[in-house]
């Protein structure tokens, strides 16, 4: 399958072994698969465990320090900070955001995806259709009006009916 990750053993000598091509690769060489679209997983070839964040995280602290500004000092404060149930929320709020982007630049001609308040209002018509501020300003039609207060009406009346005793 296409988007199944690429297996990457870690041994103790620092050594990196991707099964896929059957040869030992460098954190250089990982860092061009995830550029490349690939997904890796890295394990411990002993104990099993997944290193994969932590080897992700060396090769951005090496290889790109400048983009540890995505997280600002006050955040990684919070961070560590946080109890179990924050750090959850926290982690959930961030696998949706990325679920979001994915979607986006899936879905959305690369010239789009340069501003990110760009990605937000794509994707938010994506799945209300299309919003504009005139579409906020304008009021709704006779007819719509007209359904909206006969809809207001009928829940008036439903909520006279739960309220009275029965009877």
């Amino acid at each position: 399958m296409a988007n199944d990750p690429i297996l990457i053993k870690r041994y103790p000598n620092r050594r990196y072994y991707a099964r896929n091509t059957s040869k030992y690769v460098s954190l250089k060489e990982i860092e061009q698969m995830v550029q490349n679209g690939e997904t890796v997983e890295i394990r411990d070839s002993q104990t099993g465990d997944d290193m994969t964040q932590a080897v992700l995280t060396q090769i951005i602290m090496e290889r790109y320090p400048e983009k540890m500004s995505l997280f600002p000092t006050d955040m990684l404060h919070f961070i560590l900070r946080s109890n179990d149930v924050m750090s959850g929320l926290l982690g959930e709020y961030f696998r949706q955001s990325l679920a979001y982007l994915d979607y986006l630049q899936q879905h959305r001609p690369a010239k789009t995806m340069v501003d990110p308040m760009q990605w937000v209002r794509l994707w938010l018509e994506s799945i209300s259709g299309p919003t504009s501020k005139s579409d906020h300003e304008s009021a709704p039609s006779p007819s719509e009006s007209a359904q909206l207060a006969q809809r207001v009406k009928q829940l008036e009346e439903r909520l006279e009916q739960l309220e009275s005793p029965g009877e």
